[in-house]
């Protein structure tokens, strides 16, 4: 059966930022530049000549206003987008998309209009044509400016759109989430092909990264979020919703990553506050407790703090070191597994069969990693 095909966003929504200033600008442009006067037409009198310039010119500005904004009222509708990429438009736009579309779409009907009875008017006006076309591009601008309030949103439509991973609904996928610093984005860079950034300070990662595992035919994706902290999810800012859109809305298994070290950038008992957060978005039988940085921790330690996840609910923990790259195979494995047995597919098997010519599953030269 052929697979299905890998979704992105930039694939439903390809638009460019636009605003009020960057129209206004670009109309006035289109209209002082030249225009070709057909034959047939120069050798009218000078008034018809006159006519037919400034008709062109209109025409060539109401091109442009609809194409332009008709292209953003031909924007997908939010439902009818996959519900993740329909959430991080949402954060983005503040909930105003399909508002934004609405009013497109209103004025590019509005000028239509217009421009039918300022053609006929423009072309039957004579020595007036240069002041009934000038007319009609003012009236343009004030429309876009009335009816079109919302277009500076493009901006953050076009940016989530480009930077929004594309992402394979057929293949299994694992999030990767927790608090800033505890370690998220090194170990995503040590099991797949995502490079993202990491730095000494909270929200290293502003988007949601895509990396990728391959082995044989078997490709796992693996997603790095921003980190959440702890609050509510009213109070939360644009670069923590967007992890938690991806925890929300897509078909996957869940690496909750702590940092139980005695020197962690937040506290445990903040981690743990987070991890009831994640727990109510997704549900506890999604979720695999990864303990990081496990070669900064004393056994007794790490020990006590196993126990207080455990009496949570949580049965099992893998406890690796990302930077070291101690255990990091062993967190995919059981990941593969919880997802299977969610699922009802086999990936696990897949991964042992793909990776059974060598020494070990942990060994780093079993996997190899490619780009989509």
């Amino acid at each position: 059966m052929e697979e299905e095909a890998v979704k992105c966003l930039s694939d439903y929504i390809n638009i460019e930022p636009q605003t009020l200033d960057s129209i206004r600008k670009r109309i006035l442009e289109i209209y002082v530049e030249d225009v070709n006067i057909p034959r047939s037409i120069a050798m009218k009198p000078p008034e018809k000549r006159r006519a037919f310039r400034y008709m062109l010119k209109s025409e060539k500005v109401f091109q442009y206003v609809a194409t332009t904004v008709g292209k953003i009222a031909r924007l997908p509708p939010k439902e009818s987008l996959e519900p993740f990429y329909a959430e991080l438009i949402d954060i983005a736009t503040q909930g105003n998309y399909d508002e934004l579309r609405k009013q497109a779409s209103l004025t590019v009907k509005i000028i239509s209009s217009m421009w039918k009875s300022y053609r006929e008017k423009i072309l039957n006006s004579g020595s007036d044509a240069k002041k009934i076309s000038q007319e009609f591009v003012g009236r343009v601008v004030s429309i876009i400016k009335r009816k079109l309030k919302l277009v500076s949103i493009t901006k953050d439509i076009s940016y989530v759109a480009k930077n929004t991973p594309c992402i394979d609904f057929s293949k299994p996928l694992i999030i990767v989430a927790g608090m800033p610093q505890v370690g998220k984005s090194t170990f995503v860079k040590a099991v797949s092909t995502a490079k993202p950034l990491t730095s000494p300070y909270p929200f290293t990662t502003k988007n949601v990264i895509m990396g990728h595992i391959k082995l044989g035919e078997l490709v796992i994706q693996i997603m790095d979020t921003p980190g959440i902290l702890d609050r509510p999810l009213d109070e939360m800012n644009e670069i923590e919703k967007r992890a938690v859109a991806a925890l929300r809305n897509l078909k996957s298994v869940v690496l909750y990553f702590m940092d139980p070290s005695p020197d962690s950038y937040y506290t445990f008992e903040q981690q743990l506050t987070v991890l009831t957060t994640v727990e109510s978005l997704v549900g506890r039988d999604r979720i695999i407790i990864v303990f990081n940085k496990i070669d900064k921790v004393d056994k007794n330690l790490l020990e006590s703090r196993r126990k207080i996840v455990e009496n949570m609910g949580y049965s099992s923990v893998v406890e690796v070191s990302a930077l070291h790259k101690i255990n990091v195979w062993s967190a995919v494995k059981v990941a593969l597994n919880v997802f299977d047995s969610l699922f009802g597919t086999n990936y696990l098997e897949l991964l042992t069969f793909y990776s059974s010519s060598t020494t070990s599953i942990f060994d780093n030269s079993s996997f190899s990693s490619v780009s989509t």
